[in-house]
């Protein structure tokens, strides 16, 4: 297949094939194919872990490779890496390699995972938001779920870090949350978020909420099915904030 060729190709010789969508880390030259992904909307989120700005690319369905690059943090002024949202229900494309490579400075480092309303199964910390109000707490690398029954809930997500970004899920719509950012960082928000035409995921179905204060809040239907919530924070962020969900009805 045209994509683990590809991944081979890196000098560094270095692939790694990852069926569970867990976190690892490429450098220079180094691959990663994610197998098995399920049929509804996964990120494939690029988080840089240096203070240079680092390419990767990104391959799947024998389509050339696409070409990215991730700011640092730092120069990006938000919590978030890049994010590329790929269907594979759409796009049946249940494999996708992500590279950095060999034009990549020497000390180029990026942590790679997959978040939907299934994956990462390992590779980051799971939470299971109770359905009663009782907050629970998130930190970097994360990923809090739940499955509310047929009944209205109010969504709190809370936050006291500047910039933080997170994706929240629910069916094929994916949330994309700032929290304690300017109102007109919006529109840089959406640079952040990658939904190419042969994607999947159409742009009705990414939404874009900035909070200027420390606090999100929606209602939400539950629908026996799983809802996601996931901070894309740097590993050692100890506590990013709190999310909960309080039925209503």
């Amino acid at each position: 297949m045209f994509t683990t060729a590809y991944a081979m190709n890196a000098s560094a010789g270095f692939q790694s094939s990852i069926s569970d969508g867990s976190r690892t880390t490429l450098g220079k030259g180094q691959a990663v194919t994610y197998t098995n992904l399920p049929n509804q909307p996964v990120a494939i989120v690029v988080y840089n872990n240096t203070g240079n700005t680092t390419p990767f690319n990104v391959a799947y369905n024998n389509q050339k490779p696409q070409n990215y690059s991730v700011q640092s943090v730092q120069g990006q002024g938000f919590s978030l890496g890049l994010a590329y949202l790929i269907d594979p229900s759409v796009t049946k494309a249940f494999e996708i390699t992500v590279s950095v490579p060999d034009q990549a400075q020497q000390n180029s480092s990026v942590d790679v995972y997959a978040v939907s309303l299934f994956l990462p199964l390992s590779g980051i910390n799971n939470i299971q938001i109770p359905t009663n109000g009782n907050a629970v707490s998130f930190s970097g690398y994360s990923r809090a779920y739940a499955t509310p029954d047929l009944a209205w809930y109010d969504l709190n997500i809370n936050s006291t870090s500047t910039g933080l970004v997170g994706l929240f899920f629910e069916d094929s719509t994916i949330t994309v949350v700032g929290i304690n950012m300017p109102k007109e960082s919006s529109a840089a928000l959406k640079k952040v978020v990658i939904n190419t035409s042969g994607s999947g995921v159409p742009d009705s179905n990414i939404a874009i909420v900035v909070e200027s204060g420390n606090l999100y809040q929606n209602s939400i239907f539950g629908t026996s099915s799983q809802i996601v919530y996931s901070p894309v924070s740097p590993v050692n962020s100890v506590s990013d904030g709190s999310i909960s969900l309080q039925k209503i009805s």
